[in-house]
């Protein structure tokens, strides 16, 4: 099921977004909410309120590293989408869609673990910690996609560019490799063939009337 169309705000940036350093943001944005999954399931039980100033604290940083996920990761979508194949552009554009719903979804999350703490109730701190665990699972499904698109499609990966096309599966590139190789041996094979057919000696047939039969004399003593 594809997602409504959802965009952000451009805004011209001061700098240039340099390439590649997508992965770099995609490391923390799968890492920070497990974190803070940990530190809330601990804290249901320790009402620890340095746990929770912790926890808020790893929700910023959740919001910021999605906001640089999704800008570097619109960097490195532009540089490789000239060399895409039409399935993987619309991979591409799911990946994209749901990545945008997640920076949404980091900032409404840090206003809700705010909520959480100015009400201190546990009822919200267990709706919290289920809302939580939903968009942790989204952000693996987003992680899945992203991996499907590097080592599936090749997308942020360099070798495409210089390439100047989609990297095929390694299957039929390794049958191309294959085909490549018999084909001078067959080549071969066949040249050496028809010297050999060439080099053979006739040889005659000998039929009934070219036979010559020797003629045998017997000499012996005849009696009288």
């Amino acid at each position: 099921m594809s997602l409504p169309p959802l965009t952000i705000p451009q805004f011209p940036l001061p700098f240039e977004i340099p390439e590649m350093i997508h992965p770099v943001f995609v490391h923390f944005a799968v890492a920070l909410p497990v974190l803070v999954l940990l530190i809330e399931l601990i804290n249901l039980f320790t009402k620890k309120r340095a746990l929770g100033v912790m926890s808020f604290f790893f929700m910023l940083l959740i919001a910021a590293v999605f906001v640089g996920a999704y800008l570097t990761g619109g960097t490195d979508g532009k540089a490789a989408k000239a060399f895409l194949s039409p399935e993987a552009k619309e991979a591409l554009l799911g990946h994209k869609q749901l990545g945008v719903y997640l920076v949404y979804a980091s900032g409404l999350l840090m206003l809700f673990k705010l909520f959480s703490v100015l009400i201190r109730k546990t009822a919200i701190k267990v709706l919290f910690f289920l809302v939580l665990i939903v968009f942790t699972a989204a952000v693996f499904n987003e992680g899945k996609k992203g991996g499907a698109l590097v080592y599936q499609y090749g997308v942020n990966v360099k070798s495409v560019p210089a390439i100047g096309k989609v990297t095929e599966p390694k299957a039929v590139t390794e049958t191309k490799k294959e085909e490549s190789l018999e084909a001078p041996v067959a080549k071969e094979k066949k040249v050496e063939e028809v010297q050999v057919s060439e080099e053979k000696p006739k040889v005659e047939t000998v039929t009934a009337e070219t036979a010559v039969t020797p003629e045998v004399t017997v000499e012996g003593n005849v009696s009288k």
